[in-house]
């Protein structure tokens, strides 16, 4: 668990250099009935996914994906989402969420810019484009991932696709605005 929260302090601190605030992958404060039954959120799988050493898992995240791509994710599926404001439609920041992607043999200092794409789709409605920041590395050493910054475009049922070297990874979650955005 200190690995994974190294890595996550490396990662916020290399993307908030510019002093913006960035949420780790966020919960929504509602409960998780406020995820409708038409969204096939990615649930904690009756088999996890145990990643080799260092990365260790929390008891709030677990571990999806195999030994080619994996990431973790919040035991609620919800992450939260604000609007951009007019004319910045197409801009990244603020980022929705970050992500880290991990596989068996990564080496961060032999790929400086990590060959992953992510892309995301609306499955409950039409929607613009995910967008993402280009990946980056969140830690250098045995736990080295990958991390990209992603921004929903609209609340609702995504799903988000990590591909990397012909290896896939998709998972669903629900996109609810922030309580700041309601009114």
């Amino acid at each position: 668990m200190i690995t994974l929260r190294f890595v996550q302090i490396i990662a916020l601190a290399a993307l908030t250099g510019s002093g913006q605030q960035i949420p780790l992958q966020s919960a929504s404060p509602q409960t998780e009935s406020s995820i409708p039954a038409s969204c096939p959120v990615t649930r904690w799988p009756a088999r996890e996914f145990i990643p080799p050493a260092p990365y260790e898992r929390d008891d709030v995240a677990f571990w999806l994906g195999t030994e080619k791509l994996w990431t973790f994710l919040p035991e609620r599926a919800i992450w939260e989402w604000a609007p951009h404001q007019p004319g910045h439609e197409q801009e990244v920041q603020p980022l929705t969420t970050k992500i880290f992607w991990m596989r068996l043999g990564y080496d961060s200092r032999a790929e400086q810019r990590p060959a992953i794409k992510v892309t995301g789709r609306r499955l409950d409605g039409p929607a613009p484009p995910l967008l993402a920041l280009p990946p980056t590395n969140a830690f250098q050493g045995p736990g080295s991932a990958m991390l990209t910054g992603v921004y929903v475009p609209a609340p609702g049922c995504w799903e988000i696709t990590g591909e990397y070297h012909g290896n896939k990874l998709s998972f669903v979650v629900w996109v609810e605005p922030s309580k700041s955005t309601e009114q």
